[in-house]
């Protein structure tokens, strides 16, 4: 039942009992005013029956009570008389009480009787003296009893209820609907409108406003919905702008990740260009020197072409990395993309002596994502494990399948992911920077060594990617870094249980 109807039951069904109660309280009071009418008419009727008879000789009672009952009663009227009592003889029944109390108080006693069984009746006790008042010799020598039918008093207060219940009814009702009306139209009808600009705020539109039209609870309860909206539309524009520059300023992160990732390695990367050059000028002054021996000129010629495709290669590579580009949904050889790293920064790992192992889960498939992001979260990984260990050490590289329920995600069940592991031997993280160890320019590094940007910007791009990262302590010491990718739905299937055994590793460099 809703606000409206119930507020007027309640309301009605109190206004309904305090009315009651008042009637009650009426008829109460007319039943005394019928009974004290009554007993005044009792009371002067005996009155007038005393000046009668006064003063009785005691010798003639009995005779003048039966004449006085059988006048009274030729007369007729609500009033019938009895001869009591007279000279020394007293009543033994219903009368004994009342002629009692009148010889005390030496004047008539009357009570209405409510007895079970009979009829309510009122009767008085009437006493009779031989003398007038003020006589030594006056005593009472008879009793007249008074009586009258009660039933009437009942009666009149029947008829009175009988008038009054038709009133009250159309008062009740009267009431009953003049309270719902107002409550329909001062409280539901603008709290409905409010539930209606809730409903509508549920779904996303904030748009919605209720005119506070009273200036009471109900207008004070729509002012602030009205402001609680307008906080709501400047904190969603405020997200959304926020969410805009984030989305920027991670895109810009990334490049310049990229950028800072090749600037470390350009003093390296110039000494690997550098080294071919020198065997290209080494070897072409050795052709001016044996240009007469066609052995030798096949022999620096092809160690001369060999150095260039080198060349080639690692400016190609270079480019191809540090070239900005849009994040492109394609299926990605997780393996391939790897080893493409590995590749890349082949020479950097034989100058730290950095010996590299590669598990892979047979059968690996392609997953969703950009393969250009997935390079730049190995390239930063790895570079990071070289700088941890500046005197060489092992870096071991791990690709397979696990079941895990996603991170911040308590309560869904565990699906299948893409698990990238990447443990060293280095100094490993401590405990107290992982918490932080994802957050921008945040690092551990010497000054000049990082930027701190490769961890959060890896972290963005596996996020892009609908993954999440972790970072823990390696087997043998050190660090492991685990990227958790998702799979294709129709992946579901590729645990290990089905995969077969793991192959042995395989050692890159």
């Amino acid at each position: 039942m809703k606000l409206g109807p119930r507020v007027a039951i309640i309301a009605t069904l109190l206004m309904a009992a305090v009315l009651a109660a008042a009637v009650g309280a009426v008829l109460l009071v007319l039943h005394s005013d019928q009974l004290a009418d009554m007993d005044r008419e009792a009371h002067a009727l005996a009155d007038a029956i005393t000046t009668g008879m006064e003063p009785l000789p005691a010798e003639r009672a009995r005779e003048a009570l039966k004449a006085r009952v059988v006048a009274l009663a030729s007369k007729g009227g609500a009033f019938r008389l009895e001869a009591v009592a007279w000279g020394a003889q007293r009543p033994n029944n219903s009368w004994a009480g009342l002629v009692d109390e009148a010889t005390k108080l030496d004047a008539p006693v009357g009570r209405l009787f409510e007895l079970k069984g009979i009829p309510p009746f009122y009767a008085m006790a009437i006493p009779l003296h031989n003398a007038a008042p003020g006589e030594a010799r006056r005593q009472v020598v008879a009793f007249l009893g008074l009586v009258r039918d009660g039933e009437f008093i009942g009666r009149e207060v029947l008829a009175s209820t009988r008038r009054l219940a038709p009133l009250l009814l159309v008062f009740v009702v009267t009431f009953a609907f003049a309270i719902y009306v107002m409550l329909m139209r001062r409280v539901a009808t603008p709290l409905r409108r409010l539930v209606e600009a809730i409903d509508g705020v549920s779904k996303g539109d904030l748009s919605r406003a209720v005119l506070p039209e009273r200036d009471d609870e109900v207008g004070s309860l729509a002012g602030r919905f009205n402001a609680m909206m307008n906080y709501l539309r400047d904190a969603r524009e405020k997200e959304a702008r926020a969410t805009a520059a984030r989305v920027a300023t991670e895109a810009h992160l990334r490049h310049a990740e990229k950028l800072a990732t090749i600037g470390q390695m350009a003093a390296e990367i110039a000494h690997e260009v550098g080294t071919p050059l020198n065997v290209i000028g080494g070897r072409a002054r050795s052709l001016g020197r044996r240009a007469s021996e066609p052995a030798e000129v096949e022999k620096n010629a092809e160690i001369i072409s060999t150095q260039v495709d080198r060349i080639t290669k690692i400016i190609s590579q270079v480019l191809d990395y540090s070239r900005k580009s849009r994040h492109t949904a394609s299926e990605v050889d997780v393996e391939k993309t790897v080893r493409e790293t590995l590749e890349f920064i082949e020479e950097n790992l034989k100058q730290h002596n950095v010996e590299v192992t590669l598990t892979c889960e047979p059968e690996l498939r392609p997953i969703p994502g950009d393969a250009d992001e997935i390079q730049q979260v190995c390239m930063n990984l790895i570079m990071n494990a070289i700088q941890a260990m500046p005197s060489g050490g092992k870096l071991a590289i791990a690709i397979e399948y696990v079941i895990r329920r996603k991170e911040g995600l308590d309560l869904a069940p565990p699906s299948p992911y893409l698990m990238m592991a990447f443990a060293d031997t280095g100094p490993g993280v401590p405990q107290a920077d992982r918490a932080r160890i994802f957050d921008a320019f945040f690092t551990t590094k010497k000054k000049g060594e990082g930027s701190g940007l490769g961890l959060p910007v890896s972290h963005g791009i596996v996020k892009d990617h609908d993954g999440w990262m972790e970072v823990g302590d390696g087997p043998d010491g050190g660090a492991v870094f685990r990227v958790f990718l998702p799979l294709p739905s129709e992946e579901g299937d590729h645990d290990r249980g089905k995969k077969g055994a793991t192959p042995p590793p395989q050692t890159i460099a």
